[in-house]
């Protein structure tokens, strides 16, 4: 595929070298992925190659060529099935993003050193007690002079086993106003051969066949202080600004298997014949096809994007997760659609379409699930553009008598009574028929001071005893304010609310 315009000479030529480098370790990882082995052949060339270096800076051994230079390595390795995707994919996330953000120059020195020459990593977050809702983990941490004392469980670490360096995260605060605050999390580079730190489990996943996932147990693990990330309590934002990096690496590994899908399925169709002609000749095919391919070129756009912005500094935590929400999802369609253009060979093991359908739905969950990536859209997204997300104020042309947008809000009565207050929700009501209006709008549109709310709220429980208006309550506090029916009666008369169009016909009207 090709390069993206932001890219240097450096990440350009990176994406040739590794291609070659990939063509010619496929088929070794496809024979470990047939025999359920850990292709420790792969990694050990892919680390000679210095691939798992390719964001770290140069004066910790790597190719300094950033989040970016990571991603395009990505995109090529994510092509070697199961383990082969699944350890430089687990390394990355073990830790690399965070020692590179929080990590004392004495730990980056010390880890990242290691991660270039192809040291194997992972994360462990997730736990019996905290999939989703990772804030309430319950594996602790207690400090012990230069020692912390770590107890509890993990699951769902990739590399468990076969990785040498654990970025886990553990509770270090009970306090009620820590755990209000996300200050009772720590963060912690805990090593392979510490003393009580064993593998409980390796899982049978829906896909990635011969990749070690498993749980792992803590008991009285004596991590050094020294290997702390970051300060105590800083748990959860180092988990956050992981959880971007790991989401734009997530976004790749989706764009790259969308890839594979179509590198399957276009050569196949052109070779099989149907109805005396290639299946990529019939139209509901190549209406597959096109939007495989539409879909690629969406998946590697916003992949990559995703991993500029965090070279340039960004959180991009929403940028992210919509990279990662969208690519996933549109792995799994193309994934499907792929299987029905090939037929009956497409569920069979020897071609990889059914291997990467299988693997899709764990895209989709791993790195945070579908669900948990829109309502973090949701609540961000809001945010970054909470000052465009505001209700424009309309009035009601005269003339015309449909609501118009409003340059400036017109001025108001400058009063707190209630003839003026349902005076304002009457003309609201004329516009807005089906609307509450915010207390803060009324505020604003009476004309009166901050300082008056409490007289307003006093004004607005009095007419809602008299049933003028209905209030939206958020426990104590006034929200939103309607006029009833009774209301508007009060206020005008019915033709100050009625609009008839000009082509409505009178004797059609009762």
């Amino acid at each position: 595929m090709e390069a993206f315009p932001w890219w240097s000479e450096e990440h350009r030529r990176l994406k040739q070298e590794v291609k070659h480098v990939v063509d010619e370790l496929v088929t070794r990882a496809e024979e470990a992925w047939w025999k359920r082995e850990f292709p420790w052949d792969v990694v050990r060339v892919l680390a000679e190659r210095g691939y798992f270096g390719a964001g770290i800076a140069k004066e910790y051994g790597g190719m300094g060529l950033g989040v970016t230079g990571t991603a395009i390595v990505g995109e090529e390795v994510f092509r070697l099935p199961g383990a082969g995707m699944g350890a430089f994919g687990a390394s990355m996330l073990g830790g690399v993003h965070q020692i590179e953000k929080f990590g004392t120059e004495e730990q980056k020195k010390r880890f990242l050193r290691r991660v270039a020459a192809g040291e194997l990593g992972a994360v462990a977050a997730t736990e019996p007690f905290a999939g989703t809702d990772v804030a309430g983990m319950e594996t602790v941490a207690r400090r012990d002079g230069n020692y912390y004392v770590i107890t509890g469980k993990k699951r769902f670490v990739t590399g468990a086993g076969v990785a040498s360096r654990y970025m886990l995260y553990a509770r270090t605060s009970d306090d009620p106003d820590d755990i209000r605050g996300y200050r009772h999390l720590t963060g912690f580079i805990v090593e392979k051969g510490m003393d009580g730190f064993r593998v409980e489990r390796i899982n049978e996943l829906i896909g990635l066949d011969n990749t070690y996932n498993g749980s792992l147990h803590l008991e009285e693990v004596r991590v050094p202080a020294a290997n702390r990330i970051g300060e105590e309590g800083q748990g959860w934002q180092l988990m956050v600004t992981g959880f971007n990096y790991e989401r734009a690496l997530c976004a790749v590994q989706a764009a790259c298997c969308i890839r594979e899908c179509l590198r399957t399925v276009v050569p196949y169709a052109r070779r099989r014949i149907q109805f005396g002609r290639p299946t990529l000749e019939l139209p509901a095919n190549q209406m597959k096809i096109a939007e495989m391919l539409g879909k690629l070129r969406l998946a590697r756009l916003s992949a990559f994007y995703a991993a500029y912005l965090l070279d340039l500094g960004w959180e991009a935590a929403v940028e992210c997760s919509v990279s990662k929400l969208a690519t996933t999802e549109m792995l799994t369609q193309v994934a499907l659609e792929a299987v029905q253009v090939m037929g009956g060979d497409g569920v069979t093991k020897f071609y990889p379409l059914e291997r990467l359908l299988r693997e899709a739905k764990i895209h989709e969950i791993a790195g945070g699930t579908s669900e948990a990536m829109k309502l973090l859209i949701f609540r961000l997204g809001l945010k970054e553009m909470a000052d465009e997300l505001i209700m424009k104020h309309r009035c009601r042309d005269e003339r015309l008598r449909v609501p118009l947008p409003a340059a400036a809000m017109p001025p108001g009565p400058g009063r707190v009574d209630g003839p003026a207050v349902l005076q304002v929700l009457a003309e609201d009501y004329a516009v807005n028929p089906g609307l509450y209006v915010p207390v803060e709008d009324l505020r604003a549109r009476l004309g009166v001071a901050e300082e008056q709310r409490g007289e307003l709220e006093a004004v607005l429980a009095g007419l809602e005893e008299e049933k003028l208006v209905k209030l939206f309550r958020k426990g104590n506090r006034v929200e939103l304010v309607k006029a009833t029916y009774e209301g508007l009666r009060k206020t005008y008369p019915l033709e100050y609310y009625r609009y008839i169009p000009a082509w409505a016909q009178e004797e059609n009207l009762f």
